[in-house]
């Protein structure tokens, strides 16, 4: 799931996090957005919250993707 801007295209600040399928975007109450990786949970090769942007990821998995 990624979280679309106002006009419904990802953030592209945030390289490949706000694109891939295994993102949990959480936005703080004053407005900062966080990509949480959720492979995180299960594979400690990646990051709970990586450094940003990420341009290259093993995990990255495209919205729809398999």
């Amino acid at each position: 799931m990624n979280d679309p801007r106002a006009d419904g295209q990802p953030d592209p600040s945030g390289g490949l996090c706000p694109r891939c399928a295994n993102v949990q975007v959480i936005t703080s109450d004053r407005g900062s957005r966080f990509y949480r990786c959720r492979l995180s949970a299960s594979d400690p090769r990646f990051p709970k919250y990586p450094p940003q942007p990420v341009v290259e990821c093993a995990g990255f998995v495209a919205p729809g993707g398999a």
